[in-house]
């Protein structure tokens, strides 16, 4: 318990930090919150131009459309409210910064992490979400509370299988010095999971449910949601998260004994 003590004061710390440089940049988060309000109203007039011309798609109709698109944009918007650190991570490795953080008292992997918080999309977070909330409310759906239960513990599954992906991100940083081209790679890709992974040909679906498993993280949290999963999907997906997190912890420790420092 003192260890999860003292990982949360140093994340608060570093919070703090972060959302005090956003109110000195006032202008510039302007700027952010209007290009996230018109990209959030784009994909509202998306949602409604696919419900009012698009019976369904794929064996799903329009209603169920839109919880996947919604479940994505959250999915998306929390990892990287939590591990913004990943963006600047390869300039630390160019520099040797990442020399001082292994010398740290805390983990190297967390303060890779969560070393830049963004408080921005955490903000914005909370209107987009009771937005996303009234919608569902408002679609033609059947959702029931045992539903809701095996999702809330999916969505936690999501963020992990999300921290494994840019861990692997890290490792790969570590190695090259290289990050930008991994992480808007991964980014591209996870696009792909607006839409039911469900739809795509093989081997794309394999791909996008196992080797970069976007599927994992949104897919199957929004069918269980729609009650088209049984527990035993759920028991699946929560057990290949931990295995997908267990190889990407063993691979940044490995990537460590790789690591050259400023000095070498």
């Amino acid at each position: 318990m003192h260890s999860y003590t003292k990982y949360w004061h140093v994340w608060k710390t570093i919070a703090i930090n972060a959302l005090q440089t956003t109110f000195v940049n006032r202008g510039s988060n302007v700027f952010f919150f209007i290009g996230k309000a018109l990209r959030l109203a784009f994909m509202l007039l998306f949602l409604w131009m696919l419900r009012n011309t698009v019976k369904t798609i794929g064996g799903y109709t329009s209603d169920e459309m839109v919880v996947f698109f919604l479940v994505y944009q959250f999915i998306d918007t929390v990892p990287q409210i939590l591990y913004r650190g990943v963006y600047l991570f390869s300039n630390l490795v160019r520099t040797g910064e990442f020399d001082f953080m292994l010398l740290r008292p805390i983990n190297p992997l967390f303060g890779a992490l969560t070393g830049k918080p963004d408080i921005n999309d955490a903000l914005f977070l909370i209107p987009s979400t009771a937005l996303s909330l009234w919608i569902i409310s408002q679609l033609s759906l059947t959702i029931t509370t045992a539903s809701v239960a095996l999702f809330s513990i999916l969505m936690l599954n999501s963020i992990i299988l999300a921290t494994a992906l840019h861990i692997l991100v890290l490792v790969v940083g570590i190695l090259t010095t290289e990050v930008d081209g991994v992480i808007w790679m991964y980014r591209d890709v996870s696009r792909m999971a607006q839409f039911p992974v469900s739809i795509y040909f093989e081997p794309l679906r394999s791909l996008l449910y196992f080797i970069v498993p976007v599927g994992i993280m949104v897919t199957i949290p929004a069918e269980v949601l729609l009650g088209k999963h049984s527990l035993y999907v759920v028991l699946f997906s929560c057990l290949f998260s931990g295995g997908f997190m267990f190889l990407s912890l063993k691979l940044w420790n490995w990537s460590l004994t790789k690591y050259q420092s400023a000095s070498s």
